[in-house]
This record gives structure tokens, C-alpha cells and sequence, in this order.
């Protein structure tokens, strides 16, 4: 077929087969695996979301933050037009901070952007309203205020969104307890996924319980902790003085004995990682080959006692830690 990649046969009908779901409290199914976009260049994610697509991936993370979504959509456009079909693919996107007071008007010029009718998901990005034309380092440094919109507010905005049938279903990230308690004090439609960070040095194990005990559901992002990140998000280190020492996850002894074990790569081991918790998780790459292998996670599991021992491995590191969000204490 004329979608399917040159050189490289489609995946076995029975790893296609395996890929699992997770349902949400929304009514839909959301693939355990995804393909995510953040800091992939304008230029690289058309032909990255088209090579996952074709490699198997069902679910695509974007956000209008990540300035990547008009090329995304005529990556879509072309996979329709290809033979692939809308509704066999989830789409999340997000809600950036100086749009808190305008969730319609945001998701309404993203789906203009990747030229769909519907999205599957649509989450906060951070809890934080910043004011409108804000940028992040004029919120890091503290030369604006807040927004005045609270929580709440923007949380019944999104919940239109859904009456309106613009997204099938709404969610959060960046989001810890409190926050997402507060959403649950007084909302009509509860988050359906809460989207935050999570790898073996931040396995946010209190978080994750906390949503499932709340029929909320967790996407991991950042799983392989790619240290590399640090230089684009925080070249001069300030934030994370004691990260310079660490080992990178990739490299980790227990995580190269388990995938050893295995017979699998480091980065499928830590992908199975957020998987065999229960999680969905949206690694991401731009190599062909990087983009098969992330996939091609669906013929072993870890088992309690390999994931006791990454979880026995958490620092607490965040690769994103702004320096405009106010973690409460209780995370």
C-alpha cells in the first residue's frame, strides 16, 4: 500500500493486535502508547507523525505551546488521504497558560491548525494562568502577575468544550493533588487523564494512586528522562544543581540488567515501565528506527519485582520544572 514506509514491512498483526488500551471515565479508549511532539522542530514533526502512524502508534500528544501543530495538521492531512481514518486516531492537545480564560477560542484555532473537526482529549497544560501575551521568562522572573482566573473558572470553560462536542473528553497536566482536588470539589465532568511526568528517578507514585483512586487515568511524558533535554530547557543547570552527577536513565545499571533480561533495549524497558503501572506514556524521536523500536514494546512485561526496583530508584528529579510553577508541597 502507498502508506505503508519503503524499506520497512508493517509491524506483525500480532504486536498491532497487542496494543492495549486504557478506558476513560469519558466512555473512550485511549491507547496505552503514544507518539509525543514536544520540542520536535517544526520542520521534523510532519514526517515524524507520519512514519508513527504508519509504524503502529495510535495515539499523538500535541499542544499549542509546542508551536508544531499547523505542520502537524498536514501530516493528518495527508495520512486521511492515505487511507488511515480519523476516528482509529487519538488526539490530545492542550490549553497554553495565557489561554485560561478562553479555552474555546484556543481549542477551536487547534483544530483549525491540524484541520480536525474533533479532539479526543483536550488537557489543561499547567495549572498556572498567566496573563494574556505573557511569556514564560517574564512569569519566571517575576515581572507580571498571575491571572486572576481560577481553576474552577477555566474548568467549567472546558467543560463547554465537551457540550459542544469540540473534544470528546477533557484532562490536566502538570497537576498534583490539591490542584486536581480542587477540580473535584465542584466539577460536573471529572479530568479524564491527568498528563504529567514520570520515569524511574520521578516515579510520582502517591500522584498515581491518588488519580486511579479517582477514576482519573495518567500519560506519562519524558519516560527515558533524556537528560539532553537539560540543555535546551536549562543550559546553565540552575534549577537542577544536583542533576550534573546522575547517571542517565538509558545508562542506569538496573535498568540495562533488566532489559538484558529481557533481550530488549533500555528505552522499551522504561516505556513497559510506565505501561505495566497501569499508565499510558508518549516517548518521543525523530529516527525512524527510535520511533519503531519505542513501538515495539508489546511482547514482554516487567514483572513487580523489576518494577519495585525502578521505583526503588526515585529521586524526585523533574526534567520540567519552570521556574514559573508553584509546586505545592503535597505532590
Amino acid at each position: 500500500p502507498a502508506h505503508c514506509i519503503a524499506g520497512f514491512p508493517r509491524l506483525p498483526a500480532s504486536i498491532m493486535s497487542a496494543v492495549s488500551t486504557l478506558q476513560l471515565s469519558s466512555g473512550t479508549s485511549m491507547p496505552v502508547l503514544g507518539y509525543g511532539t514536544w520540542l520536535t522542530a517544526a520542520a521534523e514533526v510532519a514526517q515524524g507523525v507520519k512514519w508513527a502512524v504508519e509504524s503502529g502508534y495510535r495515539l499523538l500528544d500535541c499542544a499549542e505551546r509546542y508551536g508544531n501543530q499547523k505542520q502537524i495538521g498536514e501530516a493528518l492531512s495527508d495520512l486521511w488521504k492515505a487511507g488511515y481514518k480519523r476516528e482509529d486516531v487519538f488526539i490530545t492537545s492542550k490549553l497554553w497558560n495565557t489561554r485560561h480564560d478562553c479555552p474555546e477560542e484556543s481549542v477551536r484555532q487547534t483544530l483549525q491548525n491540524l484541520q480536525l473537526e474533533y479532539l479526543d482529549l483536550y488537557l489543561i497544560h499547567f495549572p498556572e494562568a498567566f496573563p494574556r501575551g505573557a511569556s514564560e521568562e517574564d512569569m519566571a522572573a517575576g515581572k507580571l502577575e498571575y491571572a486572576a482566573i481560577t481553576l474552577k473558572e477555566t474548568w467549567s470553560k472546558m467543560e463547554t468544550l465537551v457540550d459542544k462536542g469540540l473534544v470528546k473528553a477533557i484532562g490536566i497536566s502538570n497537576f498534583t493533588v490539591s490542584e486536581i482536588q480542587e477540580i473535584l470539589s465542584s466539577c460536573r465532568i471529572k479530568p479524564a487523564v491527568n498528563q504529567i511526568e514520570v520515569h524511574p528517578y520521578n516515579t510520582s507514585v502517591p500522584l498515581v494512586e491518588f488519580c486511579e483512586s479517582n477514576g482519573i487515568a495518567t500519560t506519562a511524558y519524558s519516560p527515558l528522562a533524556n537528560q539532553y533535554f537539560l540543555s535546551e530547557i536549562d543550559p546553565n543547570n540552575s534549577r537542577r544543581p544536583n542533576t550534573k552527577d546522575m547517571t542517565p536513565l538509558l545508562q542506569h545499571p538496573t535498568v540495562l540488567e533488566i532489559s538484558s533480561a529481557h533481550k530488549k533495549t533500555a528505552a522499551q524497558v522504561l516505556i513497559r515501565y510506565a505501561i505495566d503501572r497501569g499508565m499510558s506514556v508518549i516517548p518521543k524521536s525523530v529516527r525512524l528506527e527510535r520511533i519503531r523500536e519505542n513501538f515495539n514494546v508489546f511482547d514482554f512485561k516487567l514483572t513487580k519485582a523489576e518494577i519495585s526496583e525502578l521505583n526503588a530508584m526515585d529521586v524526585k528529579f523533574k526534567l520540567v520544572n519552570p521556574g514559573w510553577r508553584k509546586w505545592p508541597q503535597q505532590q
